[in-house]
Order: C-alpha cells, then structure tokens, then sequence
C-alpha cells in the first residue's frame, strides 16, 4: 500500500494565500514514522510532546490579549482533532492547520516523514509540504538586507521553498531624520530581517532536515547573517558565503553555483576518509580497517564498519545467508547457524545495504585509484 498523500497543488496555492492580521495561525507538524511510532500508545507520546511543545511557544513572550486568545482556542481544537487516531492510516507524517480568526482547520496526510515542530506566525508554515518526496538534504538561502528565499532539494535539483520580505527603512529625504537615527533605525530593522531568517532556516531544519546550508548574500553582511544563526543550524553552514548576486540569480545560477561548492566539499571529505584509510592500513596489524571482498564482508556482519569505500560500478558475486545475514565471497552453508546460502550475483550491493543498516557511512568512489591494489573495496573500523 502506498503512503498516503493528501497534498495537492490546489492545497499548496491555497495554503500559500492563506493569511491572517496577527500571528494566530497555529501549524502543527507530526512524525508518524513507522518505525518509531506504529502503535497508539507511541503516537499519544510524540502527540502529548508536540501539543506541550506548541503550549511553551504560544505563552513564551508577550502577545496581544486577542492573538493569546485565538491561539489557545487553536491549540484546544488541535487536542481534539489528535485526540482521534484514525488520521494516522497509512500516513508517514501529519501537518495541521488550525487559525480561529478565519475559521481555518485542516489536516493533511504526508507520505514523507517529517520532523516534530509547532509554528505560530500570520500564515501556514507550508514548506515542508513542498518535499514531494523523501527529504531534500541541501538547502540555500538568498539573502539581502529586505529579502530572502530559501531553495530546498539536491544538489542538482533545488526548488524554493519559501521567500519574504521584511520592512527596512529607506534613505530619507531632506528634512527627516537625522542621519544618524536612521542609521541605527535601520540597522534595527536589518537586524530584524536576518532574525527572520534565521528563524525559519531553523524551523526548516526542525520539520525537513537538511545535511547542508549555504547562503549567498553580500560580504558586508555575511557576519551578520551567520551571528543570527541558530547553533544547529550554522554547524550545517559552508565555511564561505557564496557568491551570487542574490537579486537576480535565477535557479540554474543557484544550481550551477552550489554543485560546483558542493563537488568541492565532497572531494575534500573523501580525500580526508582515505587518508584515514591508508593510515590505518598502514599501522601493524590494520585492526582499524579491512581491505578487499572478504575483509570487508567479516566487517560488515561483525557490526564494525564506519566508512564502507568502494569503486563505484563495482560487481562482485558471493553468498548470503537469509537466515542470520552472514556475507561471504563463496560458501555452501552459512558459519554461523548452518543455513544454505543463497548465491547473489552481486555481493556488493547487499554490503551497501548491510553498511547503511548499521549507520556507517558509504563513500562510493569515481575516477579515483586509491583502491585499485585493494580489490576496489575496503572499510576503516570503528573498533
């Protein structure tokens, strides 16, 4: 059976002119992995959790009497609309709309997971919606001192997000105020625009997890940028700005401007993890890391790989057990529990799935020679 999906393009356009006169809209995003959440007991747990954590943000600050009002009706008609389970067939998450003064409550079913997260703000909080599938990993915003747009996908593929604008003082005219108290006046409302988007890079980051961000914006107010910064958020941020006029970049330019630092990125890694390779080969004994077919596969069951390398393309056959999981290049019945193994045409693939299963990371490698001598396959050993 297929997730279900109630996201439409219909929803989206009219999610996305839904707006109200104050900060009374509540969204509330809920994970319904599987995995983690498949009984009601589990769901009622995550339900309690996202519900306290949406109480914490509606009575933090000061808010005026008619927004704290509106928001504590939302938040008791979001109770009761989780209170029912019966939402939760088929769904891998749940995003819910719920806005008082326009009369706004709605569900929607998601068939990707998302990240836990209560937003209040004067509009749904549609963004993660725009994930089609399973979760974009880079994300790239484009920043000036009034605007921004926030790009979500792949490295090859990005599309936006979410954009805004915030109010920033002008230049003012002859006979305004002095230019000192517009200068600290905009200053302040700069500030106020970067927190902005700090803000919802973090919320972003809370409901579709992103692995990397990048941000374009001029080089005066890149500090600025990165010191409004969530800390999870800048530990995802690339070392430098990058380089677009973020006013008429179109998303090609964005495209072609983040693969080329992303390939930079991901050449420098590989070149740190196979130096950390061949140190550990190189050390008596090699306890810390396993080279070639064989080596690699002993790893693989004994639950000891952190990095899986191997030539990309690369085929190889053995055998599997399907009864405890044992990998081997050749065998009849398997060394731990005496199970006939299965031949598989290529091994590889189920030491790719095995390395994931076990959350080490897999560096498959093109046009790099490093593991020619080695059988085109190796690990380093987290112990």
């Amino acid at each position: 059976m297929s997730d279900a999906n109630d996201v439409t393009e219909q929803t989206l356009r009219t999610l996305a002119q839904t707006r109200a006169e104050q900060e009374t809209v509540l969204s509330l995003y809920l994970d319904l992995d599987p995995h983690r959440f498949a009984t009601p007991p589990t769901r009622a747990s995550e339900i309690d959790s996202l519900l306290d954590s949406a109480h914490r943000e509606i009575e933090s600050g000061e808010r005026p009497h008619a927004e704290l009002q509106a928001l504590r009706g939302a938040l008791t008609q979001a109770r009761d609309l989780l209170e029912d389970q019966s939402w939760a067939q088929g769904a891998r998450a749940l995003a819910l709309f719920v806005c008082e003064p326009l009369g706004l409550v709605q569900t929607l079913r998601i068939p990707h997971p998302v990240g836990r997260v209560a937003v209040i703000a004067d509009a749904p909080f549609i963004a993660p919606l725009t994930e089609s599938g399973p979760v974009g990993r880079v994300c790239v915003a484009l920043v000036d001192e009034r605007f921004a747009r926030v790009l979500r996908g792949s490295a090859d593929q990005l599309h936006e997000a979410v954009s805004f604008g915030d109010d920033v003082h002008g230049r003012q005219e002859t006979g305004g105020w002095s230019q000192a108290r517009w200068q600290r006046s905009q200053h302040e409302d700069v500030k106020a625009h970067l927190r902005h988007v700090a803000r919802t890079l973090q919320q972003l980051l809370q409901a579709a997890p992103y692995e990397r961000l990048l941000i374009a914006c001029a080089e005066p107010l890149w500090p600025r940028v990165v010191e409004e910064l969530h800390p999870d958020v800048r530990a995802l941020l690339h070392d430098e700005r990058l380089s677009l006029d973020v006013s008429d970049a179109g998303i090609e330019d964005v495209v072609r401007t983040a693969q080329a630092v992303l390939a930079e990125e991901h050449r420098a890694h590989e070149d740190a993890a196979l130096a950390e390779l061949r140190e550990h080969l190189a050390r008596e004994g090699a306890a810390r890391a396993a080279a070639g077919l064989d080596a690699v596969l002993e790893a693989l069951v004994e639950r000891r790989v952190a990095t899986l390398f191997f030539d990309a393309g690369l085929q190889a056959p053995g055998v599997l057990c399907p009864s405890c999981g044992w990998m081997g290049s050749t065998g009849e019945s398997c060394p731990v529990d005496g199970t006939a193994l299965e031949a598989r045409a290529d091994i590889v693939e189920d030491a790719v799935r095995s390395a994931i299963a076990q959350d080490a990371e897999v560096l498959p490698l093109r046009d790099r020679p490093e593991l020619g001598p080695l059988g085109g396959i190796a690990a380093t050993l987290r112990f």
